[in-house]
């Protein structure tokens, strides 16, 4: 190619470029000026003349002033160029809405996600200390002469918000003789709440024979004081009932069992060993089913363990009641390194856990332990033990174990009895 053409092809582009920036202006007058001063041998070249007032108005207005460049055997056209430079601005300007709407779009969306809140997480929560620690667990004991004392056998102490509450003891037990010991136990929390209680510890020669438990209550007494037309009666069951023959459980008037299915207890999960022929007898006998989990577990997370691995337990297993929390650890409390807010949130999120895979949740509790410990709103009625002739228990329950003595035919031994509000399950959540 020619040294001509070559000039002449840096020209146009040079003229283009113009179009696109007022830098072109000045590459264009000093390409003209050293071309002026030392041309190339044997070249001609139509030197595009520009207008440097006219040009640099032109950068933001889109048009150039050029006289027309030709060549032997070439025509450039100017307007060609000008259409090429609208086509490039009008591109180039769409390309920037678009990029400009899309990196605004994205970093909207980014900043959106950045600034929402992670969901909150309960046990992260910041509770207000309001109440003074508590003993969730209280039995003054009887030592044999010459056995040793731990105190921590015989209490449990917790508080709504401290996870280390501190304990002290005055006073002395001298297991080498026979008498009776008073210590003053006093629990303390971080705001300086405190509780003080008593217990009079007895050292005796040989200890004292139980009575024998609670009267026996026969199934019969039961459905007659306690079968309405709003009530279903029942009993639940667990491997210290042994084989149990639920053709005649049904036949003495039981119309539905809740089956503990296993648990955690001491840091290992287990199977309740009666569990697969319970549920399946009961079934066959046409009563209507629901489970128990007993757990002893200190943490959020080793809930949602203990939930995945009762449902490989249950392998989707069809149950016409919920499955119930069952935790009363209550003697060892303070070895969890919990407060009882932390112990509310275990059941929640077994509650949470359950009703992912499909199944109803309850809580079971004693009526005092619901009343004291448990005290976070439930989203449904709780099953709640209260052994008596009647409850006067004042939350919302479903269902009531009224005693752990009863006797019915098809089991060996004491059962425990309940009583059943199916009306109260109409509205469950």
């Amino acid at each position: 190619m020619s040294m001509k053409k070559i000039y002449r092809n840096i020209l146009i582009t040079v003229a283009v470029l113009t179009l696109l920036s007022g830098i072109g202006v000045l590459l264009c007058i000093l390409l003209k000026e050293t071309w002026e001063k030392d041309p190339p041998e044997n070249s001609a070249v139509n030197v595009i003349s520009i207008d440097t007032t006219t040009a640099s108005a032109g950068v933001s207005s889109g048009l150039v002033s050029a006289s027309d460049s030709t060549s032997t055997g070439d025509k450039t056209d100017i307007s060609s160029a000008s259409e090429s430079e609208t086509s490039t601005e009008t591109s180039a300007e769409t390309s920037t809405e678009t990029s400009t709407e899309t990196s605004t779009e994205t970093s909207t969306e980014t900043s959106a996600q950045q600034e929402a809140p992670e969901p909150e997480d309960p046990s992260e929560k910041v509770w207000e200390d309001l109440a003074a620690p508590v003993f969730v667990s209280f039995k003054a004991p009887e030592i044999k002469v010459g056995n040793s004392f731990d105190i921590h056998k015989y209490i449990g102490y917790a508080d709504d918000v401290d996870r280390e509450v501190d304990l002290k003891v005055e006073g002395k037990v001298d297991t080498s003789k026979v008498g009776t010991y008073t210590l003053n136990l006093t629990i303390t929390d971080d705001t300086g709440k405190s509780t003080v209680k008593k217990m009079d510890v007895k050292v005796v020669n040989e200890l004292s024979k139980s009575s024998g438990g609670s009267e026996k209550e026969q199934f019969s007494d039961f459905v007659k004081n306690y079968k309405t037309d709003e009530t279903m009666v029942g009993i639940d069951v667990s491997r210290w009932q042994m084989d149990v023959n639920y053709d005649k459980v049904k036949a003495a008037g039981c119309e539905f069992v809740m089956i503990r299915i296993g648990g955690f207890d001491s840091g290992d999960f287990f199977v309740d060993k009666s569990y697969a022929n319970n549920i399946r007898d009961a079934k066959a006998a046409g009563l209507k089913v629901g489970l128990y989990w007993y757990g002893e577990e200190g943490s959020p997370e080793q809930v949602k363990r203990s939930v995945q691995y009762l449902m490989d337990i249950l392998k989707g297993e069809s149950l016409d009641l919920p499955i119930a929390y069952n935790w009363e650890d209550y003697r060892n409390f303070e070895n969890y390194g919990m407060n009882l807010h932390d112990l509310n949130i275990c059941y929640e999120t077994f509650e949470q856990e359950i009703e992912k895979h499909g199944y109803m949740a309850c809580l079971y509790a004693s009526a005092g332990s619901h009343n004291r410990y448990w005290t976070h709103e439930k989203k449904n009625p709780v099953w709640m033990a209260h052994y008596a002739k009647e409850t006067n228990y004042p939350g919302n329950y479903f269902m009531w174990q009224h005693s752990s003595a009863g006797r019915i035919d098809g089991i060996n031994g004491d059962v425990d009895l309940d009583v059943f509000y199916p009306d109260k399950m109409k509205d469950w959540k």
